[in-house]
C-alpha cells in the first residue's frame, strides 16, 4: 500500500463507485456436449477432442450424498421417514417433541414424547383429482391408545391402536390434499412407556399416497443413501432435493442398475426440464451442465429403476484460480457500529432499492484501496448482547449463553481475544454500550478494557479512536502485535444533531417533538402510538439517524489517519460490522430487539485489506455473525478452537469465482429467523411464521406461505434441523443448513442408537 495514495484519497473525501467486478457474476463457461432442454449431459467416457475439457479440482461442492436428509424420497407416494433424521425436516415445532428412536418387537420406531404434534410436508404435485391414503407404521404401546388425525385442519382419522407394529391406512376425501404446503396433525389420547420414557406411540413412517392404496410391504429403507461400497444414492424410486444452483455449476455422478435413469428439474419460473435420460448404465462419469439455472432455487429430480444406484451425485463448480493466501495480518482493528444498519452505508448501495445511504467518504476511501464487501449479512440477533457474544465468539446465542438481554457467557467460552491473548498477541477494547459489551469483560481476558462512559469520559466515537490509537502505538512500541475490539455508540440513540452534517439530510427548523437530540423513550412512544410524526417529522427523525452515521464515519477516518501517521495501517487490518440495524416504522416498531425483519438483521461485514486484492470486491454469498470471529483469526494467522461453530470466510474471497450458497440463521429467546440469499424464513415466539422473497420484496411486506412455493418448503427443510441440531452445528464439520457434511450424518448415527 502506498501512503501517499492513502493520503491522498483520505483527504479528497474519495468515494468508489461499484464498477469493482462482483465476486459472485455470472461468468463465461465452457460447455461440453450438447446442451439443450432434453439433454443437457456429458459422458466423460465419450471423446472430447473438440471440446474443452473441465476442472473441478479444488472446487467448492454440494455433496448429495452427505445431503442425504434433505431428499424428499417417494415410494408408492411420498414418504415422511420418522425413524430417520430426514424425518427433522417435516416438524418445526420449538418444542421438539420428537425425540430418539426406541426398538421394540423387532423393529424401530421414533419416540413421540408429547401428546400431539404438526408435521408440515410439501406436495410437489398437482393435487390429486380423487382420495388420498396416508399409510402409517405404528406400534401402539399400550391398549387403548388412540390416534386422532387432521389434515389441513380436516379430521380424518379416529384410530385405536395395537400394542404390536400395524401399517394403519387412513383415507382422505378428495380436495384436503393440496399442491404446496399441508399440516398433518397426529394426536394421541394416552400414553405409554418406550423403556423407561414416557411415549405417545412409535412411529416408523407415515406415507401419502395419492389415490387408493393396494396392501404393500412397510418400508425398511427410510434413508436414500449407502456407504458400501461407495458413497451412493438408493432405496427409493424417486427423490427430491431442493437446491439454489451456485453459478457454473455441474451436476456429476455414475449409475448402477439396469433401465431409465432419469434427471428432471423444474426452475424457478416452474418449468419442467429433462436433464438426464439413460437406459444403460455407463461406468464412466455423466456432467450435467446447471448453467442456465444459475442462481436459481430448483427442483432437483432423480427417478431410478427398481435397484438402480446412483454413485456419488454431487453438484460441483468449475475450478477457478485462487490468489495465494497472504501472509498473517500483524494487527486487525473490528470496528463494531452500534445499530448501523447496511441500507446507510454506501458500500451497499446496489443491494438496495430506495437506498438511504449517507456520505462516508472515508470509508469508501479506504474500501478503494483494497476490501471486501459481504453484500449479504446477518446479525447472530437483533439484540446488542447476544449479538456481541457471537461477534466474539463465533457462536449462536444459545451455545455462548447470552441468549437473551440478562444472559451471560458460559464458562470456558473462547473469545478472540482470549485466543489471541494466549497467541501472544494484545487484545484492547474501547467501547461505549456497556449494556451490550460489559459482561464480556471478565471472560474476555483483556490487555486492557476501557468504556469512556462509565470513566467519566465522552462517549463520543473521538474519544475511543484517541484511546485506541494511543493503545495500538503503544503496543507497537513494545514489539507486541495487536487485536482491538471497539464499540463506537453512534448511530445507537441518543441521535444527536451534528453541526455542517444532520441538515444535509434535513432542510427546515429542528422543531420539537423531533428536535435535536432524540433517545430510546421517544422512539418507544412512537411503537406505542402516543407519539404520531408527519411526513416533515419522519424526515427529521432520520436525518439525526443518518447524521449519526456520517459522523461516525468522520472519526473512521481520523482513526485512519491517526494510524497512518503512526506507521501501523499498512500493517493492520480494519474490519467493520454492525451489532443490529434500526426499526424505522418499517413493521410497526422502532429501534431494534423486537424481530428479525431486515432493518434489522441486515448489517454490514467488510475487509479492508489490500493484501485480498485492489479496489472494492463485493461478494454476494450468505454470511453471518457467526463467520467475523474465526476470519478474524485467521487474518492474524491464529489457530481457532474447536467449539467454534462459524468458519473463515478467507476461502471464500480467496477464490476468483462464485461459492456454494449457504443458508445462516438469526436467533432471539424463542424466536429465529433462517435466510438464505434471496428468501427468508422468520418464525416469532409464538411459532406463527412469515416468509418474504427478498427478490421481489427486499422490505418483507408480502408473506409468501400460503403461495406454495418451492422457497417455502425450502426454508421449512432449513428450520427443521436448525431447531434440532443448532446447538451442536460446526461449519467446518457439518456444513451449512443447505449443504451438509459429515458431521451431521456422525451425530445422527449416535441419535440412531436404539434403546430398549
Amino acid at each position: 500500500m502506498r501512503t501517499s495514495s492513502i493520503a491522498i484519497l483520505l483527504m479528497l473525501g474519495f468515494a468508489c463507485g461499484d464498477s469493482a467486478p462482483s465476486a459472485e457474476a455470472p461468468q463465461p463457461t465452457a460447455q461440453t456436449g450438447e446442451t439443450d432442454t432434453n439433454d443437457h449431459s456429458v459422458d466423460s467416457e465419450q471423446p472430447q477432442d473438440s471440446e474443452p475439457q473441465i476442472s473441478f479440482a479444488d472446487s467448492p461442492q454440494i455433496d448429495l450424498v452427505a445431503n442425504r436428509f434433505l431428499w424428499h424420497v417417494f415410494r408408492d407416494g411420498l414418504v415422511l421417514p420418522l425413524a430417520s433424521e430426514g424425518m427433522r425436516k417435516y416438524n418445526h415445532e420449538y418444542a421438539r417433541p420428537w425425540r430418539g428412536n426406541a426398538s421394540i418387537d423387532g423393529d424401530v420406531g421414533r419416540v413421540l414424547h408429547s401428546r400431539q404434534s404438526v408435521l408440515t410436508f410439501g406436495w410437489f404435485d398437482e393435487a390429486p383429482a380423487g382420495p388420498t391414503t396416508l399409510r402409517i407404521r405404528v406400534h401402539g404401546l399400550v391398549t387403548g391408545q388412540r390416534v386422532s388425525i387432521s389434515l389441513n385442519g380436516k379430521p380424518v382419522s379416529n384410530t385405536n391402536l395395537e400394542a404390536s407394529w400395524q401399517d394403519v391406512d387412513v383415507t382422505v376425501p378428495k380436495g384436503v390434499l393440496r399442491r404446496g404446503e399441508n399440516a398433518l396433525k397426529l394426536h394421541v389420547g394416552k400414553a405409554g412407556k418406550a423403556g423407561a420414557s414416557k411415549s405417545y406411540a412409535l412411529w416408523r413412517s407415515l406415507e401419502v399416497i395419492a389415490g387408493s392404496a393396494s396392501p404393500a410391504e412397510s418400508a425398511k429403507i427410510l434413508e436414500p443413501a449407502s456407504e458400501e461400497p461407495e458413497p451412493s444414492l438408493r432405496g427409493f424410486p424417486r427423490m427430491v432435493q431442493l437446491v439454489e444452483v451456485p453459478v457454473r455449476a455441474w451436476l456429476r455422478f455414475q449409475t448402477r442398475g439396469n433401465g431409465h435413469f432419469e434427471i428432471h428439474l423444474t426452475d424457478a419460473a416452474g418449468n419442467e426440464h429433462k436433464l438426464y435420460d439413460r437406459g444403460d448404465p455407463k461406468s464412466g462419469e455423466a456432467q450435467v451442465s446447471l448453467a442456465e439455472f444459475a442462481g436459481q432455487l430448483v427442483r432437483l429430480e432423480l427417478r431410478t429403476p427398481k435397484g438402480g444406484i446412483w454413485v456419488r451425485p454431487r453438484i460441483s463448480l468449475e475450478a477457478a484460480p485462487a490468489k495465494e493466501r497472504p501472509a498473517p495480518a500483524k494487527n486487525v482493528i473490528l470496528l463494531v457500529v452500534d445499530a448501523l444498519r447496511s441500507d446507510h452505508v454506501p458500500l451497499y448501495s446496489t443491494v438496495y432499492k430506495n437506498s438511504a445511504a449517507v456520505s462516508m467518504p472515508n470509508t469508501e476511501a479506504l474500501a478503494q484501496l483494497g476490501s471486501v464487501v459481504f453484500l449479504n449479512n446477518q446479525a447472530a440477533s437483533p439484540s446488542s448482547p447476544p449479538s456481541h457474544g457471537s461477534i466474539q465468539t463465533g457462536m449462536i446465542p444459545r451455545v455462548h449463553g447470552v441468549d437473551g438481554d440478562r444472559g451471560k457467557l458460559k464458562a470456558g467460552t473462547p473469545m478472540i481475544s482470549t485466543q489471541t491473548v494466549a497467541a501472544g498477541i494484545s487484545a484492547g477494547y474501547f467501547g461505549n454500550n456497556p449494556f451490550g459489551m460489559g459482561r464480556l469483560e471478565a471472560p474476555g481476558k483483556w490487555t486492557e478494557f476501557h468504556q469512556p462512559g462509565q470513566e467519566g469520559k465522552s462517549n463520543d466515537c473521538t474519544t475511543l479512536v484517541a484511546m485506541m490509537t494511543d493503545f495500538a502505538t503503544q503496543q507497537d512500541a513494545a514489539q507486541k502485535r495487536f487485536f482491538i475490539s471497539s464499540l463506537p455508540y453512534e448511530t445507537h440513540t441518543p441521535y444527536r444533531f451534528h453541526e455542517g452534517i444532520s441538515s444535509k439530510y434535513y432542510q427546515g427548523k429542528w422543531a420539537p417533538p423531533v428536535g435535536k437530540n432524540v433517545g430510546g423513550e421517544f422512539l418507544s412512544s412512537i411503537a406505542a402510538g402516543s407519539t404520531q410524526l408527519n411526513e416533515t417529522q419522519w424526515k427529521q427523525l432520520k436525518a439525526l439517524y443518518k447524521g449519526e452515521a456520517e459522523y461516525w464515519d468522520q472519526c473512521f477516518g481520523t482513526l485512519v489517519r491517526n494510524l497512518e501517521e503512526a506507521g501501523l495501517l499498512k500493517d493492520t487490518v480494519l474490519v467493520l460490522t454492525s451489532d443490529h440495524g434500526e426499526g424505522m416504522f418499517e413493521h410497526g416498531r422502532m429501534g431494534h430487539a423486537f424481530g428479525h425483519y431486515r432493518e434489522l438483521g441486515d448489517v454490514p461485514f467488510v475487509i479492508f485489506w489490500p493484501a485480498l486484492g485492489d479496489g472494492v470486491r463485493k461478494v454476494e454469498t450468505v454470511t453471518s455473525h457467526r463467520d467475523i470471529a474465526p476470519t478474524v483469526l485467521d487474518l492474524l494467522g491464529v489457530s481457532v478452537d474447536p467449539k467454534v461453530q462459524g468458519e473463515s470466510v478467507l476461502p471464500l474471497v480467496l477464490r476468483s469465482a462464485p461459492w456454494t450458497e449457504r443458508v445462516v440463521s438469526l436467533e432471539y429467546g424463542r424466536s429465529y429467523s433462517i435466510r438464505s440469499k434471496r428468501y427468508k424464513l422468520i418464525a416469532d415466539y409464538n411459532g406463527s411464521q412469515e416468509i418474504y422473497d427478498l427478490g421481489t420484496d427486499p422490505w418483507e411486506k408480502h408473506d409468501i406461505k400460503e403461495g406454495g412455493s418451492d422457497a417455502v418448503r425450502y426454508l421449512r427443510d432449513m428450520a427443521g434441523f436448525f431447531l434440532e441440531y443448532r446447538s451442536d452445528w460446526r461449519y467446518s464439520e457439518w456444513g451449512t443448513l443447505n449443504n451438509h457434511k459429515g458431521g451431521l450424518l456422525k451425530a445422527a448415527r449416535a441419535r440412531a442408537k436404539t434403546r430398549r
